[in-house]
């Protein structure tokens, strides 16, 4: 019996030490690589050092890990797979709610469920599955489609998009998706590329990839627009040659940052004529104290307008019910446009326009 478990399960391995995982193995060596080449404490945060921490196993990947590589996602999101099981089933009528807002909202057909490769996992809705990182990446199309940033992505025109702090590529992911004629730069640090560059690579198997390791000044003479995915770690952002870049995004990232590191990706936007940047941040996050505000670190450069899209945060779920009560009180605020202040702590939508 022993025997027969063992047998199976080097079958199991052997099955699962494919394709895929062999594009893993690529994808760490150029990581290695990165991390030899990175300056001696470039990394952002005392936060960041910990997270980074958590998820050192992921240099050293089975092939079964990879096989269900969204399961261990969690340390860029916090998002667990486990909540998402058929035993949960009772907690989907929230998500199921939340989607059915956001659908209402939705012009113009942004909606991309979670893709099943990789352990993807969600609650079933419509035949696609959907989690809180799902909704969280619709919720940003809509504002970045309500600001008029996706006007020209929407006609077909190339367009050159750059997400910094990318985390497990599931944005890069949505948005290519919907737009594939667009060169997607990711900037983010070389141990996240562990999982975005090996998720994206995946899942656009013909793409135009742009991943190689380096010092700084070898990223230097990278034109974006020539590949489908572009991946840039976070130590080289400063020795890029100036670039074209239409729109720059950055969900739930700069408040993780330093003050000057923040600060460092906006300036050198604005220096390179990038005409819009959306962000979804709060200004100052509790798990890190060396970020002032992430408003004004934007506002330096850009004019900022704040997209109001849901009566709550992207990470809650329950929508107030809308009484006739309610509906008269937010009646009367639209008609006097009043918006409630935001709180440093809460999440607000920006979508920041270059300075003229």
């Amino acid at each position: 019996m022993e025997q027969a478990t063992r047998q199976k399960l080097e079958e199991r391995i052997r099955a699962a030490a494919g394709p895929i995982y062999k594009t893993y193995l690529a994808v760490r060596n150029t990581v290695l690589e990165m991390l030899d080449s990175a300056a001696p404490g470039s990394v952002a945060s005392d936060y960041w050092r910990q997270e980074l921490a958590g998820f050192e196993y992921m240099l050293d990947a089975s092939p079964l890990i990879i096989e269900k590589l969204r399961h261990h996602s969690y340390h860029l999101t916090g998002l667990h797979e486990y909540f998402y099981r058929a035993h949960h089933l009772r907690s989907a009528e929230p998500y199921r709610q939340k989607l059915k807002a956001l659908s209402e909202l939705d012009t113009d057909g942004l909606r991309v469920p979670e893709a099943r490769a990789l352990g993807g996992f969600g609650f079933e809705f419509d035949g696609g599955l959907y989690n809180l990182d799902t909704l969280k990446f619709y919720e940003v199309l809509i504002g970045m489609d309500c600001a008029g940033f996706l006007d020209v992505c929407k006609r077909g025109e190339k367009q050159t998009v750059l997400e910094i702090g990318s985390g497990w590529g599931g944005f890069a992911y949505q948005f290519k998706t919907l737009f594939p004629n667009t060169s997607y730069v990711l900037v983010d640090f070389p141990q996240s590329f562990l999982f975005s560059s090996t998720y994206l690579q995946t899942m656009f198997p013909n793409a135009r990839i742009c991943f190689r390791g380096g010092a700084p000044e070898s990223y230097a003479d990278i034109d974006f627009s020539k590949y489908d995915f572009v991946f840039i770690p976070h130590y080289a952002w400063e020795s890029l040659t100036s670039q074209r870049v239409d729109l720059a995004v950055n969900m739930v990232s700069f408040q993780e940052m330093r003050d000057e590191q923040a600060l460092s990706y906006v300036k050198q936007l604005a220096k390179w004529g990038c005409p819009r940047l959306y962000s979804l941040n709060r200004d100052r996050s509790p798990n890190n104290a060396q970020i002032s505000s992430v408003g004004d670190i934007i506002s330096k450069y850009y004019k900022n307008e704040e997209q109001f899209i849901l009566p709550v945060p992207y990470h809650a779920l329950h929508l107030p019910k809308k009484s006739l009560l309610w509906r008269f009180k937010q009646w009367i605020k639209a008609a006097v446009g009043y918006r409630r202040a935001r709180g440093p702590l809460e999440y607000r939508h920006i979508a920041a326009k270059l300075m003229e």
